[in-house]
């Protein structure tokens, strides 16, 4: 049976003819459509988490994200993501009680030097609504209007909080990675 299928093998492989990947070649004196692979830009999908830190009312907070947004051929970003700032308040029994409160964000993210590949300069806006409330620290409605400039590995974000149902306005300023 071994044999058999050597043999078909055999006979298969000796009727075959290579196959050129280019057919026909013209010399011509245009410029290549693309210079590579690279060289394509198409729109991304943006999947990614985080962890940084902010400085609100005086308090340095760690800040985890997860981020879910596209990128439109290294032109322009549109984001949405959960921003969750951890605030840590002290009890009367000298233990700590950790508050967590979390924005649902939206940024749109321009590239001011689109025809750069090796340096990317992204400056854009984003506005966020609280959806999760633990602690003293945001109380009724709260908004965050905040500018974001990212450089290559770090994201600086100054920007304002406004909270207590509008009534209140204090800046932040957060770092991220």
């Amino acid at each position: 049976m071994k044999k058999y299928l050597v043999i078909a093998f055999l006979i298969i492989l000796g009727n075959t003819k290579p196959v050129n990947a280019q057919f026909e070649t013209e010399t011509t004196s245009a410029a290549p459509l693309s210079l590579g692979m690279d060289s394509a830009r198409k729109t991304s999908i943006l999947i990614y988490p985080g962890f940084g830190v902010s400085l609100i009312r005086n308090e340095l907070a760690p800040v985890f994200y997860i981020n879910l947004g596209f990128n439109h051929k290294e032109r322009y970003e549109v984001n949405i993501n959960t921003s969750s700032f951890f605030f840590f308040e002290r009890q009367l029994d000298k233990s700590y009680e950790i508050n967590r409160n979390t924005f649902v964000n939206a940024e749109f993210l321009l590239n001011f030097s689109p025809f750069n590949r090796t340096i990317k300069n992204w400056n854009g806006l984003g506005v966020g609504y609280l959806v999760e409330s633990k602690g003293q620290y945001f109380q009724d409605a709260t908004m965050m209007v905040y500018y974001k400039r990212r450089l290559k590995h770090i994201a600086i974000m100054p920007g304002l909080v406004i909270a207590d149902d509008f009534k209140e306005v204090f800046p932040v300023i957060s770092i991220k990675l």
